[in-house]
């Protein structure tokens, strides 16, 4: 996944034992997303409050606990036409990745972990990229949905 924070826009590609599976530009307006691939765009409102996103949220919390993470790394390229700005911030932006960095090291001891920066000390530009492998088993898969599903019925009623 990566996105650009001053353009708004972004991509994000799924991929399963190195095949991309999804693929999608996207772009964030208010309270409407608008999703781009190959062959289409659609645009999307987001509401809080629906069923769906209390079904994804909890097959979320599902997966997080069953999920192992192999490894996780986090770029970015930061300018902000100021050389002292941009590595003050560039310092900070580090020390906090770092911190949660030993906080996900705490719970998953065998993950890789980096940061990248790269630096542009007379342009403007924000982006940020990551690139997460997680293994998880079919079966973790198909029992955190119906888990999922089941909560979500349940907290409906």
């Amino acid at each position: 996944m990566s996105y650009n924070i001053l353009e708004n826009s972004g991509a994000f590609c799924l991929y399963v034992f190195k095949i991309k599976i999804k693929y999608f530009l996207f772009e964030i307006h208010g309270r409407q997303i608008k999703l781009k691939n190959e062959k289409q765009t659609t645009e999307k409102d987001i509401e809080f409050n629906s069923p769906e996103i209390a079904l994804l949220e909890n097959f979320g919390k599902e997966l997080k606990s069953k999920a192992r993470l192999k490894f996780f790394e986090i770029y970015y390229h930061i300018g902000l036409d100021d050389a002292y700005l941009t590595s003050m911030v560039c310092g900070y932006i580090n020390i906090i990745l770092l911190i949660l960095f030993t906080k996900i090291k705490d719970n998953r001891p065998t993950a890789s972990l980096g940061v990248y920066d790269n630096i542009s000390y007379n342009a403007k530009r924000f982006e940020v990229a990551s690139n997460i492998c997680i293994s998880l088993s079919l079966f973790d898969v198909v029992y955190s949905f119906l888990n999922s599903l089941i909560l979500s019925k349940k907290s409906k009623q």
